[in-house]
C-alpha cells in the first residue's frame, strides 16, 4: 500500500504555479505519491506533468473533480470536459478519477437515483480509459444513517463505480468512521485519512477521529492506495504533511 497526500493545504496558487515546489515538499515529508484537483492542471498537456511527477519520485493516485451528480442536464453539460480530464488521467499514470458531488442536502429519491444512473454512465466512460471511478463523500452522504451513501451502494453496478471514503467528512455528518468504513470497504478504492474536532481540521492522530480502529479495518482488504488529505491547517503545509506522515509510521508499522 502507498501513501499519498491531496495537495490541497498548499492552496490554489501553489498548486497551479509552483507545483515543482509543491512536489519537493510532498517527497521530502515522505510521501509516495499524490492526489490533486484537476481544476489545477493543464488537461491538454499531461506529458510534462507525468514528467514532473516522476522527476520527484512520485506517483499519481488519482485526479479528482466535482460536479452536480443528481443533475443530468449538468452532467450533460460537463461531459466533454470530464471525458478530456480522464484522457489527462490516464495518460498522466493515475489508476483512478475521484469524484466529488457538490453540496446539496436532503435529496429525493427521484435525485438520488439520477445520481446513480450518472455515476454509473461516468464509471462506464472512466473505465474505458483504464481508470477507475471512485465517489468521494462529504457529510452530507452520511447523514440519516448514511442514506446517500448506500443508496449510491445499493443502486451502481460495483464494476464501475468504488468509493474513496473521507474518514472525517463520515464523522462529521455523524457517522461512526469505523462501522461505515467496515460496512462499505468491499466497494471502497482507497481511503482518505483525514483527523477532525468541531470545526478543526487537524493533523493524522491530533482530532476525534478513530483512526487505529479505521487502519485496523483497511487491514482486511489489499488496497493500492491510502491518500492523507487536510482541508486547512495551521501549520506550514508541509510541516503538517510531515506530522501525518509520522503518524501512520507508527500506526501501520
Amino acid at each position: 500500500m502507498r501513501i499519498g497526500i491531496q495537495t490541497r493545504p498548499w492552496g490554489p496558487e501553489a498548486n497551479r504555479q509552483r507545483l515543482n515546489a509543491v512536489l519537493a515538499d510532498v517527497k521530502a515529508a515522505g510521501y509516495d505519491g499524490i492526489e490533486i484537483g484537476a481544476q489545477h492542471l493543464d488537461i491538454s498537456q499531461p506529458a510534462p506533468f507525468r514528467q514532473l511527477l516522476a522527476d520527484h519520485g512520485l506517483a499519481l493516485a488519482g485526479i479528482h473533480v466535482g460536479g452536480e451528480i443528481w443533475n443530468p442536464q449538468a452532467v450533460r453539460d460537463a461531459l466533454a470536459r470530464l471525458e478530456q480530464t480522464m484522457a489527462f488521467a490516464a495518460a498522466a499514470g493515475a489508476p483512478h478519477f475521484c469524484f466529488s458531488g457538490t453540496p446539496k442536502r436532503g435529496k429525493s429519491d427521484e435525485e438520488l437515483a439520477q445520481a446513480a444512473t450518472n455515476l454509473n454512465r461516468i464509471g462506464e466512460l472512466a473505465q474505458s480509459y483504464g481508470l477507475r471511478l471512485a465517489y468521494h463523500n462529504h457529510f452530507w452522504e452520511i447523514e440519516q444513517d448514511c442514506r446517500e451513501l448506500r443508496f449510491l451502494r445499493d443502486h451502481t453496478d460495483p464494476a464501475l463505480v468504488s468509493f474513496l471514503l473521507d474518514v472525517a467528512w463520515v464523522q462529521r455528518g455523524g457517522g461512526d468512521p469505523v462501522a461505515v468504513a467496515r460496512e462499505f470497504l468491499p466497494r471502497i478504492a482507497y481511503f482518505h485519512l483525514k483527523d477532525t474536532r468541531g470545526s478543526e481540521w487537524l493533523e493524522l492522530g491530533e482530532g476525534d477521529v478513530d483512526l487505529h480502529g479505521v487502519i485496523e479495518v483497511m487491514r482486511g482488504r489489499e488496497l493500492p492506495w491510502v491518500v492523507v488529505e487536510q482541508d486547512e491547517t495551521k501549520r506550514p503545509p508541509v510541516e503538517s504533511a510531515r506530522v501525518s506522515r509520522a503518524f501512520l509510521r507508527r500506526t501501520l508499522a
